[in-house]
This record gives structure tokens, C-alpha cells and sequence, in this order.
């Protein structure tokens, strides 16, 4: 082969070389992340005519009002031993408007020890005896509040916290 045509395929090849680099570097560079929000043009910013703006705001607070399950409990309550009564301070906020039950599960053996019956909103209870006896020592659990509709007992859903519980002898 002549000189010239080796000079001619090297510069061919280094040209072709230079396009597919730009080539790829304009498809990395450029190409849209899938994640990229893409927003209507046809959207208008506001709220619908004819909506009573105080009316939506009523109707989204009793939605939130309905979903959100208000409750108070002592996140560490003492027994003086397995059957005395410990300060479990479980409340029923009076903002609350729903029934709720509380069931509290040792979360290792998943044994029920305490379960009440229903709490009204704005009531509490102070100290209680737990249903099953336990050994000295600390038990972590779960504290299970079951909301309920106030009028029909409907069942709502369900919220917990953590705890634990210390009996001392």
C-alpha cells in the first residue's frame, strides 16, 4: 500500500474516531434523566372556579382529622413486680375524636399482656395491672392503639410506639 493511502485511511479512521467520541459524549451529556418531572402545559395554576375555597379546606382537615390517630403512653413504665400495677399512662386525647383500644405485645415472645377495652376521647388511665404476669427483668414491646369510629364502632386503623417495660422484682 502507498504512503498516501495509509496517510488517508489514518486520517479517515481519526476522523471517525473524533465523531463517535462526540457522539458519545453529546448522548451522555445530553440524555435525560427517566426521573425528570415533566409538568403539563395544559395546567393552570389555582383552584377550580366555583370551588368555596373554605368548604376544600374543611373537607381536607376532616380527611386528615380521620386519618391521623392522636395518643399519649409512658414509653417506660414500672412494675413494682408481675402483678402490681405499673404507670402505663395511656390517654385518649380529647382532639382525638375516635374509640381506641390498646394492646401492648412483648416483642419477642409476641404474648399479648395488656389489652383494654375502649377509651373515649378525652379520658385516660392512669396505672394498671397487666393481664399476664412477668418475671423481673425489661421487656421491650410494642403498644398497638386500634382507632374507631366515636358514632359506629367502624374499625379506622391502626398506630404503635415502642416501649418498655421494666418490672422490678
Amino acid at each position: 500500500m502507498s504512503k498516501n493511502k495509509k496517510r488517508a485511511l489514518i486520517i479517515i479512521a481519526v476522523i471517525l474516531l473524533i465523531l463517535i467520541t462526540i457522539a458519545v459524549c453529546y448522548f451522555l451529556f445530553t440524555k435525560k434523566d427517566a426521573n425528570d418531572l415533566q409538568y403539563d402545559d395544559n395546567a393552570t395554576a389555582g383552584i377550580l372556579p366555583g370551588v368555596d375555597v373554605d368548604e376544600r379546606r374543611k373537607e381536607l382537615q376532616n380527611l386528615l382529622d380521620r386519618s391521623m390517630i392522636a395518643f399519649s403512653i409512658n414509653t417506660s413504665p414500672v412494675f413494682l413486680n408481675g402483678t402490681a400495677e405499673g404507670n402505663l399512662l395511656i390517654e385518649n386525647p380529647g382532639n382525638n375524636a375516635k374509640l381506641l383500644k390498646v394492646s401492648i405485645i412483648v416483642d419477642n415472645t409476641e404474648e399479648e399482656v395488656y389489652a383494654s377495652k375502649f377509651l373515649k376521647p378525652g379520658t385516660y388511665i392512669e396505672n394498671v395491672k397487666l393481664d399476664k404476669v412477668l418475671e423481673k427483668g425489661t421487656y421491650s414491646a410494642t403498644a398497638y392503639f386500634k382507632a374507631y369510629e366515636e358514632e359506629s364502632g367502624e374499625y379506622i386503623g391502626q398506630t404503635g410506639a415502642q416501649i418498655t417495660i421494666t418490672v422490678q422484682n
